[in-house]
């Protein structure tokens, strides 16, 4: 800030009057750069939350909507979530992209126009259906149902799981592939689906048709249903094909295939392997309704069309192996060889060698050897064994080479035992006919002792607190010591140890040696008295298993202590979740909490339901029971397909007169809260904060503006007082121009320049005082309370008690004497600018528009002349600061009287001005008070002589 300029102060600081000019285009080219960076500002910001933003739900997906329009060629990874697609173009899943479908699926809208619409895995690429279907959506207009599903080139790869569908006619060839189908069904229409459609029905109705080329194919539980027929169709001859060519292997687990024994040359469906490819068929089935009567109609199912190429068929055989005891032996080895030969029995899908191949050891879910091989008996004594039955070759049709002769041998411990397994030849292929179930029992070996049931009452000693009449439950191990499993075990609970008062029993159950169970025992009808009961419960309480002896049968049985308490009341208080919580879908929410009395005391053993609950919909429910001081822990998930929105969580007790307690949370995705949309305006999150940071830059920005560059400082005139703006050329109040590099010195009143330090007529330092506006309206209320508290002090002596600031409020409203902070700043700058009078009755100044005396109340009474001009004389009295300290003794502060000579002085000015005298020992610098203007014509140096002073305005040193 130039030397001599400040802002406006309170009175007492002197201030150059004077206010610098300044650049208004430099300042404005200031302002302009101010406002660009705020803009700059707010739009990195911007740019900041939507960078830091979490994902959108679909953000691994490229179509978020519903509609694929255009072609749409995949090169990344793409996982698409619960949409089904209408596709209005063609797909292509190229080298590093690959395209998951959850949830969801592809229909493509096809008409005459638009025929090419297909669906294409190219090399390097790879297509996983998860629950999800792959369709046709014929168009209204020209329809065309028909869709080709390609998976070629080395490394393509296509998969189906979790009970995917592919439902069009049309074809799926696949070359150089590998395909994955479980748990899932190739299907086609229904005679229904396009019976309105204007159509060939015969023609559109029907599975795609397959041909599978240099391609490795597993299927898994899953189905291929609707094969091609058609009399143009298949190969020419109206055969609907399932092909395999150029070295592909299909292994199929458990499957059906369409393929068919008609004699209808355009109604059947048969597997074609050629001279390179191999079938490998674990408990195949095929289509039985379309078999002909006579079986010498028949044509085959499964066809090679060349020397080399083979369908092997495998069944399955379930082994049971047992004791003289009839008990299930674990851990027995079962052999088979072919019968009569007594050669082993080989696996054409890993080389003909004796054990299962990899694949169907995983899918069995036992390994090549060890404790859990799969040739030996698990804990129930069962085994799978796989085998090789029938092989279809050029020179076997339309026949197979069947060999499904077996001897199974079961070894355990040193005993063996044996039994035959027969397969029916091919064409007899049905379920019942692909799975054998053998037992194989030994007759010189038992492999348990008796067991020996047992209740431990060590692990019962507490105290079961249970409410009148209410359900409850309880737990009881059943310890198992004998060697031998006990099977067929019953347990029971009896009131009091009366065997006729049964309350629970659980049967059927299966204690394994050495080993324990823990079963439930729901008391459903509750107990009906209160006051201490005990329950006895009892292991195998009809005596129907041997345990061996009589000390093997007396440790069968417990006793639980039981508290029947009256039904409580009292009231749910849950700790967790919060009011307000935001969870997410698919997460386990933990509800925590108290059940209370009405004295605040725990109520243990309370039955609890806990509920979540979107509006009136139950969306889950959990149980639980309170347990130690009233405690009680319940979890309940949140289904992963839980709609944003608002959800209540209650917990209510089943028994008893207890108070349910309900929370709302709120479920929300990850990232949906800035896509959320703001409540009654409808606009989501993150646009009205946008809104808000772009209000409040501009608001920031025009207000910095107007403070730095807009308004500017104000400052006071050196010669008539008056406030004007900091770059102001002249007052607007008494017209005098200001200059640049001039001031006149408030001490001798000489014109000097604005830099200097000190006045080179008589020497007094200058020195700019600054004080913010904030600084001295902080200092004049300080002042005004310390007039407050004068008039507190004297109402308080006046009513005989220390009063209140209410009470002092109410009362100095009633007195003459109250006056408001703004009235009194207002009479104390009218006293400043306009001069002051004395009360007549205390001599207290007060300003010369004041009507009522701040000090005693007294009415003021007309002090002005007649004609109105110069103010009447006050008494030579000094006025003091209110809130600041006495002046000092020494002539340093002493004023002139305020109101000019006594005997007054009538002149054009009304306002008095007071004199700053030059100290007789200087104590410090004074401030200067430089009053710039510019010489009148005429009146050069008017403005420094002696006649001037008084039209300066007094001021209070520092």
């Amino acid at each position: 800030m130039p030397a001599g300029l400040a802002p406006r102060t309170p009175s007492e600081v002197p201030t150059v009057g004077r206010p610098g000019l300044s650049n208004r285009a430099t300042r404005s080219g200031k302002a302009l750069s101010l406002l660009i960076v705020w803009t700059l500002a707010l739009g990195g910001l911007f740019v900041a939350v939507i960078a830091l933003s979490p994902a959108a739900q679909a953000a691994a997906c490229d179509q978020v909507g519903g509609v694929i329009t255009g072609d749409w060629t995949i090169t990344t990874a793409q996982v698409c979530t619960g949409i089904p697609y209408t596709v209005d173009g063609t797909i292509n899943v190229d080298a590093g992209g690959s395209l998951t479908i959850v949830d969801g699926g592809l229909s493509f809208a096809k008409d005459t126009s638009h025929s090419g619409y297909s669906l294409n895995v190219n090399a390097g690429g790879e297509l996983v259906l998860d629950n999800s279907t792959v369709t046709t959506e014929p168009r209204a207009i020209s329809p065309y149902v028909k869709l080709a599903l390609t998976v070629s080139g080395a490394g393509s790869r296509f998969t189906m799981i979790n009970g995917a569908v592919l439902k069009f006619p049309g074809w799926f060839n696949a070359t150089g592939a590998t395909i994955n189908i479980t748990d899932s069904t190739i299907t086609g229409f229904t005679d229904g689906d396009v019976s309105d459609l204007g159509i060939g029905m015969d023609d559109n109705n029907d599975a795609p048709a397959i041909a599978w080329a240099s391609t490795t194919a597993s299927m898994y539980g899953s189905r291929i249903e609707r094969l091609y027929e058609y009399v143009s169709g298949g190969n020419g001859t109206g055969t609907g094909i399932l092909g395999l060519t150029a070295s592909s292997n299909l292994y199929a687990y458990d499957s059906f295939i369409g393929l068919d024994f008609s004699d209808l040359a355009d109604r059947h469906n048969e597997l074609q392997v050629d001279a390179t490819s191999n079938a490998y068929l674990y408990n195949v089935t095929i289509d039985r309704t379309q078999d002909p009567a006579s079986r010498s109609d028949w044509q085959p199912a499964y066809v090679p069309t060349a020397a080399g190429g083979n369908v092997y068929l495998m069944r399955w055989l379930h082994a049971t192996v047992r004791d003289s005891t009839d008990f299930p032996v674990s851990g027995a080895t079962i052999s088979s060889t072919l019968s009569p030969s007594a050669a082993a029995a080989q696996y054409p899908d890993n080389g003909l060698a004796a054990t299962p191949s990899s694949r169907t050891l995983w899918y069995i879910g036992r390994t090549a050897s060890g404790t859990d091989a799969w040739d030996r008996t698990d804990p129930t004594g069962q085994a799978l064994i796989p085998l090789y039955t029938d092989q279809i070759t050029l020179a076997s049709l339309p026949n197979a080479e069947s060999f499904g002769n077996y001897e199974e041998v079961a070894s355990f411990s040193g005993s063996s035992t044996t039994a035959g397994a027969y397969f029916p030849p091919y064409p007899s292929i049905a379920s019942e006919d692909n799975n054998l179930r053998l037992t194989l029992a030994f007759s010189d070996l038992q492999v348990r002792t008796e067991p020996d049931l047992e209740l431990r009452q060590a692990e019962y000693s507490a105290t079961m607190n249970v409410v009148l009449n209410q359900p409850f439950t309880v737990y009881a191990r059943i310890y198992n010591s004998g060697q031998t499993d006990a099977t067929g075990v019953s347990v029971a609970a009896y009131l009091d140890g009366d065997p006729g008062d049964e309350r629970a029993r659980a049967s059927g159950l299966t204690v394994v040696a050495l080993l324990f169970l823990d079963q439930s025992l729901p008391v459903v009808a509750g107990i009906p008295v209160t006051g201490p009961h005990t329950l006895m419960l009892v292991a195998d309480p009809d005596n129907t298993i041997n345990e061996g002896g009589v000390a093997q049968e007396a440790n069968n049985f417990v006793n639980i202590t039981l508290n029947v308490q009256p039904p409580p009341q009292g009231f749910v208080a849950i700790l967790s979740p919060s009011s307000g919580q935001t969870v997410e879908p698919g997460t386990s929410l933990s509800v925590t909490g108290f059940v209370r009395d009405a004295d605040l005391n725990g109520i243990v053993g309370v039955p609890l339901t806990i509920e979540l609950r979107s509006g009136s919909t139950l969306v889950n429910t959990t149980q639980t029971v309170s347990g130690d001081v009233g405690f009680f822990l319940g979890i309940i998930t949140v289904p992963s397909n839980a709609q944003d929105g608002s959800y209540s969580v209650s917990v209510a007790a089943t028994a008893g007169v207890i108070t349910s307690e309900t929370r709302t949370i709120t479920v929300q995705r990850p990232g949906a809260f800035l896509f959320s949309p703001v409540p009654i305006l409808g606009l989501p999150w993150w646009i009205f904060l946008s809104i808000l940071g772009a209000v409040a830059a501009i608001a920031i920005g025009v207000t910095a503006y107007w403070k730095m560059y807009g308004l500017g400082k104000m400052v006071e005139c050196g010669e008539c007082g008056a406030f004007i703006p900091e770059d102001a050329t002249s007052c607007p109040k008494c017209g005098i121009e200001f200059e640049k590099d001039m001031a006149k010195c408030s001490n001798c009143q000489t014109w000097v320049p604005v830099d200097v330090k000190r006045c080179p007529e008589c020497g007094v330092e200058f020195a700019t005082g600054q004080l913010e506006m904030a600084d001295y309206q902080e200092k004049m209320r300080l002042q005004y309370d310390e007039v407050v508290q004068k008039f507190k002090v004297e109402a308080s002596r006046q009513l005989g008690r220390a009063l209140a600031d209410r009470e002092f409020q109410e009362w100095w409203r009633k007195q003459a004497t109250f006056v408001t902070f703004e009235d009194w700043l207002r009479e104390e700058e009218e006293m400043r600018k306009m001069g002051s009078k004395p009360c007549h009755v205390c001599g207290t100044l007060n300003s010369v528009t004041a009507t009522v005396c701040h000090k005693c109340g007294s009415l003021m009474k007309d002090q002005r002349p007649p004609g109105g001009g110069g103010v009447i004389a006050a008494p030579p009295a000094r006025r003091l600061s209110t809130g600041g300290p006495p002046p000092p003794d020494d002539p340093v502060g002493l004023q002139a009287p305020p109101y000019g000579t006594p005997g007054g002085s009538v002149g054009t000015e009304a306002i008095p001005h007071r004199v700053i005298r030059k100290p007789v020992v200087p104590v410090g610098p004074i401030v200067q008070k430089k009053v710039i203007r510019k010489p009148v014509e005429g009146q050069e140096g008017g403005g420094s002589d002696g006649q001037e002073s008084g039209e300066n305005r007094s001021k209070d040193e520092l």
